[in-house]
């Protein structure tokens, strides 16, 4: 019989990831108020976002090695188990006021290496247990769940830490990895080709030397990766520093959260548009094409605005654009990984991702430190459609939708 997209095991993932996601928000939201009460320091916060990005950038390509050679279910549920100890370890600490800064810390990065090995066993299990010519309306629907979530939990997660309290959030968020890894039991989870195979630091090498050679023979890959990694550097900085920029406009803080609401309801209607709507192969890439290069026009609008309903509006018609690029090109990317190697090469794609945005960060709040925010923005923007053009007309690109 032919695999629906809404069987058992899709739901179990995506359901049990949801309830999980709600429970991060509200520990990121309850723990960044906390530290900043004690400390006063917005700095503390930005080591925490640092710690996450630096494990997942030198980790990711080892870890995908690793989970190709594990039982892809007991790495989820496991990750879940830990992540929810952390959390009630910290919970009970904060019941008791003897959390401190270190304890924090200790706790970001435990939770960035489970998250690092989560990671690829979600996003290859998702491949195992979604058709294939469904594989664009699952990874959107995915995104889309998350994204919903993000957008009313960011309205109200201030309101419920203020309710319940910093410690009892805490809590809440170990108890939400529990049920995820409970749900996550009962996930029928495929072997991998190379599942059983023994762990070690010579099999890992190799695993890891395989994929780079392969991202460097893939005629696909090649194009790809390094476009990625430049459309990142100078593009993905300015979207962590939207409230200095809103600042710098003239606006006030309530208008910050209207922006990032609408930010994140226009990339949530869009996975759900695609979710919906089944496109054809042909339809497919040029929906990637016009939405990757219009998503560069309109965040440039959107910098360049001086009211703030026209930035909004841009800004809106920017996210749906880049979500329907990234969602289409994502789910292609998924199907053409092979089997035995797929982990370690989702590794080293995510770790060029993730260092070219944390480094355009940097880039972006040192030049900002002395040039308008908006001024920066728009020139890094516009470089970006340079490399954003070679890749969408690349004729490699549209071969690459097309076949997958």
């Amino acid at each position: 019989m032919k695999k629906k997209l809404w069987n058992k095991d899709f739901v179990l993932l995506l359901q049990g990831n949801a309830v999980s996601t709600i429970g991060d928000l509200m520990y990121s939201v309850a723990i960044g108020y906390w530290v900043y009460e004690q400390t006063g320091s917005s700095g503390l916060m930005g080591i925490m976002s640092a710690i996450s990005m630096l494990v997942t950038m030198f980790l990711s390509p080892f870890s995908g090695s690793i989970v190709d050679k594990c039982n892809r279910k007991w790495v989820l549920v496991g990750m879940d188990i830990m992540q929810c100890m952390i959390m009630l370890g910290i919970g009970l600490l904060a019941y008791l006021d003897k959390l401190n800064i270190f304890g924090v810390l200790f706790a970001a990065f435990l939770a960035a290496l489970g998250s690092v090995f989560y990671a690829p066993a979600a996003s290859t299990l998702m491949i195992d247990i979604i058709p294939r010519d469904d594989m664009t309306r699952g990874q959107s629907i995915f995104s889309g769940s998350n994204a919903l979530i993000n957008m009313v939990g960011t309205a109200f997660s201030g309101v419920l830490v203020a309710f319940f309290g910093v410690p009892l959030i805490v809590i809440i968020n170990g108890l939400s990895n529990l049920y995820s890894a409970v749900s996550e039991l009962f996930i029928s989870v495929p072997r991998t080709v190379q599942q059983g195979a023994q762990v070690s630091a010579k099999s890992i090498l190799r695993d890891s030397k395989k994929a780079v050679r392969m991202i460097f023979s893939d005629k696909c890959l090649q194009l790809f990766v390094p476009c990625a990694l430049l459309i990142n550097l100078l593009a993905a900085g300015p979207l962590t520093l939207v409230l200095p920029f809103c600042v710098e406009k003239g606006f006030t803080v309530d208008m910050y959260g209207y922006l990032m609401a609408i930010w994140t309801a226009a990339s949530l209607i869009c996975v759900l548009v695609l979710g919906v709507v089944k496109l054809k192969p042909k339809t497919r890439f040029w929906v990637l094409a016009a939405g990757f290069i219009s998503s560069v026009l309109f965040f440039g609008l959107t910098y360049i605005s001086k009211q703030f309903v026209p930035l909004c509006i841009m800004a809106f018609l920017a996210s749906f654009a880049n979500s329907a690029g990234n969602t289409i090109f994502n789910a292609s990317l998924m199907l053409a990984l092979p089997e035995e190697n797929r982990g370690a090469i989702l590794g080293f794609i995510q770790s060029a991702s993730v260092g070219g945005t944390a480094l355009s960060a940097v880039i972006y709040g040192v030049l900002g430190d002395v040039l308008p925010l908006y001024l920066v923005f728009t020139v890094g923007n516009l470089l970006s459609l340079v490399p954003m053009l070679y890749l969408c007309f690349n004729p490699r690109t549209k071969e690459f939708v097309l076949n997958h």
